[in-house]
């Protein structure tokens, strides 16, 4: 029965790197100290060792995994998430709902403030249904 563990051990790890998750191999840690207590104990005891040991080592694994790799790792916001804030030029009357291509997508528009005309500057404030939230923007 100690090929299962090794079998666990292969899986998890394959599993992580698929995934570039990192957080699964702690449970290895578990694995592998089942797959060498087999060369002593029963296979109950096995998956004791094996569950007792993946919870603790998932836990630290976790704490370790957040601390240490996901918050020095950049989150880069997507291309929608670029767009608000940003300021464009009304091509056609926008008064309550419209349509406009920005940077080469067709978007439906809602407007929040007064009508914007064309040549007229807007600022997107959000995206909601996929439909962008757009407001004047004020001249100065």
């Amino acid at each position: 029965m100690n090929w299962i563990w090794l079998v666990l051990i292969i899986v998890v790890v394959a599993f992580d790197v698929v995934t570039s998750n990192v957080l699964l191999s702690w449970l290895m840690v578990g694995f592998v100290a089942a797959w060498l207590a087999g060369f002593y104990v029963e296979f109950t005891y096995q998956v004791l060792i094996a569950v007792v040991l993946g919870i603790v080592f998932l836990g630290i694994g976790n704490s370790i995994s957040e601390k240490y790799i996901r918050n020095r790792i950049k989150n880069e916001p997507i291309l929608v998430d670029k767009i608000v804030g940003q300021v464009f030029t009304a091509e056609d009357r926008i008064e309550r709902t419209a349509q406009q291509k920005i940077n080469g997508i067709y978007w439906a528009i809602v407007n929040d403030g007064e009508t914007i005309l064309p040549g007229e500057s807007f600022r997107v404030v959000g995206i909601k249904e996929n439909k962008l939230t757009v407001v004047k923007e004020e001249t100065k």
